[in-house]
């Protein structure tokens, strides 16, 4: 009986934990706009500025948007990496307790 209870404990830890990573997906959603986006603006900003003081055309205004873009997906990619590696985690153990329980999905 009280292994019933325990089990049943650490399947609502589970899927409460299943729970958090949703809604850290969608913090996550916001959290890329703001990576793509910062680095865009100050680019954009910096290259105008340099453009200004330099009279080199739009050189480096594209020069520096590109490489902000390299850059915002890179950070994008290590954050997946890492998500993905949490989540995939989880599910292993979902799968385990329904294998646990007889429960097909």
């Amino acid at each position: 009986m009280a292994e019933r209870m325990e089990n049943q404990d650490y399947k609502k830890n589970v899927y409460q934990q299943r729970e958090r990573y949703r809604q850290k997906a969608f913090l996550m959603m916001l959290e890329i706009a703001a990576i793509l986006a910062i680095p865009a603006f100050v680019a954009l900003f910096l290259g105008k500025y340099l453009y200004s003081s330099h009279q080199s055309g739009n050189t480096y205004k594209y020069i520096l948007l590109f490489a902000s873009f390299i850059l915002s997906w890179a950070i994008i990619i290590i954050k997946y990496l890492k998500f993905s590696k949490k989540v995939k985690e989880n599910d292993r153990k979902i799968k385990e307790l329904k294998e646990k329980d007889g429960i097909d999905n």
